[in-house]
């Protein structure tokens, strides 16, 4: 007999667990009320969707918790709903507003000259990545992207007013992606991307199968999906993660900005006068020249801007997790090193990180908040993806490794 309760309770918490809830409803033209056919909706970043019927209609199986509901439609601006399964509609009306330019018409911006391929490779680059599965991704409709570069800032900007194709074969995905927006600032190497990806698992023979499944399972080791999902059950180190505490303070060896600026500055005006200095370093002499002083500002410009100091004690999980309402809470000041002890750095990562042919460490990762909390989703996702800022192998690893938030769930 308790042999057989126990049974019935292990089977009740499983059904509890995947709990299925339904999202039904309709969508139609804002102007018209015309109901509108074939309207893909789908819950952010997971393999689950639904498309229309030709009155309108939609039924979306929903797994428990908090999702974002995209309904994109071409020559219609997109409607992201946020949903809680806690706290479902009964039915739900999208009303889709028209595009400025005409359903069916696509206008691309920007001018296809060689300019605009080369900013496309280096959008390929920072968007799809480098590793080898980003060599395995194809974007099969390039053409829809508008690409504009400013010169003066160095900033690379990159829309699409349709859905993004993308073929992940090193994983076994098809993704629309809903890309709203990408930056690239060359000069402070920072990346960012923001969109509404849908995923679609790719047919294949037994072999691909494998081939994928062992692939997705290497992806998730040690991602950032992998870390907030230990971090909530609060198993980082029985999951080779290890956390530390990174300081970083001012370089003061290096001068400041507006010494570098200044310094520059008068070796321009002295070339364009002719007055050609041969810069030297600054020895022991206790008599500066003009010169001198110039030539040792800029031989220490190339310094590093900070001074990095790791504090390899662990850091306790009651100084940046708390829970609220069932929800993880992560809340810190500065910066955290994680160091993921399960695989090393990938070949192209040291090549991308240090120029060289040298024997790969563990991967290593930076993260540090941009507002003062961020609340974690059970699926290991937060409701900002920019809410939380990432150096090192989390920052290069980019879309070509990036799984469903459903994965594994």
């Amino acid at each position: 007999m308790k042999k057989i309760l126990l049974l019935l309770l292990l089977l009740t918490v499983h059904v509890a667990a995947w709990a299925q809830y339904e999202l039904k409803g309709r969508v139609v033209d804002e102007n018209t009320n015309e109901p509108l056919g074939f309207v893909s909706i789908y819950l952010n970043t997971t393999t689950r969707g639904t498309a229309t019927n030709e009155k309108g209609a939609f039924a979306l199986a929903v797994p428990a918790g908090k999702y974002e509901v995209v309904v994109s439609f071409l020559g219609y601006e997109p409607i992201i709903y946020p949903i809680d399964t806690e706290n479902l509609p009964g039915s739900v009306l999208f009303k889709l507003r028209l595009k400025e330019n005409k359903l069916g018409m696509v206008e691309v911006k920007g001018k296809r000259d060689e300019m605009w391929y080369r900013n496309l490779e280096v959008f390929k680059e920072s968007f799809l990545g480098t590793s080898a599965l980003a060599g395995t991704c194809k974007l099969l409709n390039p053409e829809v992207l508008s690409i504009q570069f400013d010169a003066a800032t160095s900033v690379l900007t990159v829309s699409a007013e349709v859905p993004l194709i993308i073929e992940n074969a090193g994983l076994g995905y098809k993704i629309e992606y809903l890309l709203t927006n990408f930056e690239y600032r060359a000069k402070e190497s920072y990346i960012s991307f923001v969109g509404y990806p849908k995923y679609e698992l790719a047919e294949g023979g037994k072999g691909k199968q494998r081939r994928w499944v062992k692939n997705r399972e290497a992806s998730f080791n040690g991602s950032l999906m992998h870390f907030f999902r230990a971090l909530q059950n609060k198993r980082l180190e029985e999951e080779g993660f290890n956390l530390r505490r990174l300081y970083r303070t001012p370089n003061p060896e290096r001068p400041s900005e507006e010494e570098i600026t200044a310094a520059r500055a008068y070796l321009r005006e002295q070339s364009l006068q002719g007055n050609y200095i041969t810069i030297k370093s600054k020895g022991n002499s206790p008599l500066l020249t003009r010169a001198d002083s110039v030539g040792d500002i800029i031989s220490r410009a190339g310094l590093p801007k900070v001074v990095e100091q790791l504090d390899i004690n662990p850091v306790p999980y009651s100084e940046y997790l708390s829970f609220d309402g069932g929800y993880a809470r992560l809340a810190f000041k500065g910066y955290f090193q994680v160091v993921y002890t399960g695989e090393k750095e990938e070949a192209a990562y040291i090549r991308y990180r240090r120029g060289g042919s040298i024997t790969p460490s563990y991967q290593t990762s930076v993260i540090s908040l941009t507002t003062d909390a961020v609340y974690l989703e059970k699926n290991g996702s937060t409701a900002n993806p920019l809410d939380v800022f990432l150096e090192g192998y989390w920052g290069w690893e980019k879309m070509a490794e990036m799984l469903p938030l459903d994965y594994g769930l």
